[in-house]
């Protein structure tokens, strides 16, 4: 009896400690349950949250005189010019600088609003713009909106005011035809679009065009990189534009090419402090048009050269290379500053295909900044 006794209280003993570890476990594992669906359902809500997000960059470049050519402007005592046939090669581009303004906004998953102003100023107080050739002074104001449809499809419209205070805006679909990063063609963009622009004075003098441009990238060996763009532009002018001293036209089908060839090579690599060598080159643009361009000549004044008649041809093109030395430094997570020296070699005032000449350097220096947000 007592063994039996012994026995019935063993199993008492042994089921009362199951059933309070059971009594114990379940509750521990129901919060582990809990918590991990509590998990799982504040990760979906992160998922799911969007804020917006963006960047501001200022940039200050300056530009200097191109090697071997004297570009100052010389006048006598009465404050005409003293000589007409001084040279007037590549004048308008010289001693002038750029203060680039640049932001960008994700608005929502699918809206993103991004702008550009330049402002461009004379600095050479000697200079000014007597001889007739356009000198870039004046700002340039440039607005993207984008919509994006889905993963290939992205509508974009852009309202641009140039630094002549000619007015234009483009619509444009852009469809992603084709995508292989890191390829020798890694990309191709086909984007229909519709242009109108109209002068400063916002008269009769406006250009409508149909067009497609064709954007590609890719890689090539030893890191270089490239890109460009084709537009395809069937132009309708409200004015006629002369194709010789005797003939006008109203319409012109136009394709304009543009290709690129990168390289950044890392010269030093700090904890926030990188400096670069650059180098960028290519056809900035080559155009091919169906007519001539006629400008009929204009007589000299006290205040302005004589310009002769000239003819563009039908195709033209500019061939750039651009070398610079860049320092970069982290200052925040959120800010960073950029500064570089360089120079440009370009054929600057001819570019007609048949005598393109004139190849030569000219200086620049930039500093800036961006704050991503």
């Amino acid at each position: 009896m007592k063994k039996l006794a012994l026995l019935l209280g063993s199993l008492l003993v042994v089921g009362a400690t199951a059933s309070a570890k059971e009594a114990v476990v379940a509750p521990v594992e129901v919060s582990k349950e809990v918590v991990v669906v509590a998990d799982v359902v504040e990760e979906v809500v992160v998922e799911e949250a969007f804020r917006p997000s963006g960047y501001i960059g200022l940039e200050y470049r300056a530009y200097g005189e191109t090697e071997g050519h004297g570009d100052k402007i010389v006048r006598n005592a009465l404050g005409n010019l003293s000589d007409t046939n001084q040279d007037t090669w590549n004048r308008g581009a010289n001693n002038r600088a750029r203060l680039q303004t640049t932001f960008g906004v994700q608005m929502t998953e699918n809206s993103r609003l991004e702008g550009r102003v330049r402002d461009y100023t004379n600095l050479d107080s000697k200079d000014d713009s007597v001889t007739g050739v356009g000198k870039a002074y004046g700002t340039e104001t440039r607005l993207r909106y984008s919509y994006k449809h889905n993963d290939v499809l992205t509508s974009r419209l852009q309202y641009r005011d140039e630094e002549n205070d000619s007015q234009n805006f483009e619509y444009m679909l852009r469809y992603t035809a084709y995508q292989n990063k890191g390829g020798l063609l890694s990309k191709i963009v086909l984007a229909p679009n519709v242009y109108h622009s109209m002068a400063a004075d916002n008269g009769g003098n406006y250009l409508n065009t149909i067009g497609l441009d064709i954007e590609y990238a890719g890689n090539l060996p030893f890191g270089f990189t490239w890109d460009g763009t084709l537009y395809l532009d069937q132009n309708f002018y409200n004015q006629e534009f002369k194709t010789s001293a005797t003939s006008t036209k109203k319409r012109s089908f136009d394709v304009t090419w543009e290709i690129y060839l990168y390289r950044t090579f890392g010269l030093y690599t700090g904890e926030k402090t990188n400096v670069d060598f650059n180098f960028v080159g290519g056809y900035d643009p080559y155009i091919f048009r169906q007519y001539e361009r006629y400008s009929p000549a204009k007589a000299a004044t006290s205040t302005a050269l004589a310009i002769p008649a000239s003819t563009t041809e039908k195709n033209t093109y500019s061939l750039y290379t651009a070398l610079d030395v860049s320092v970069n430094y982290q200052l925040t997570p959120a800010v960073s500053l950029n500064g570089g020296v360089g120079a440009e070699y370009r054929n600057w005032d001819n570019e007609n295909q048949s005598s393109a000449n004139d190849w030569r350097w000219q200086p620049y220096a930039f500093a800036g900044m961006k704050v991503n947000f």
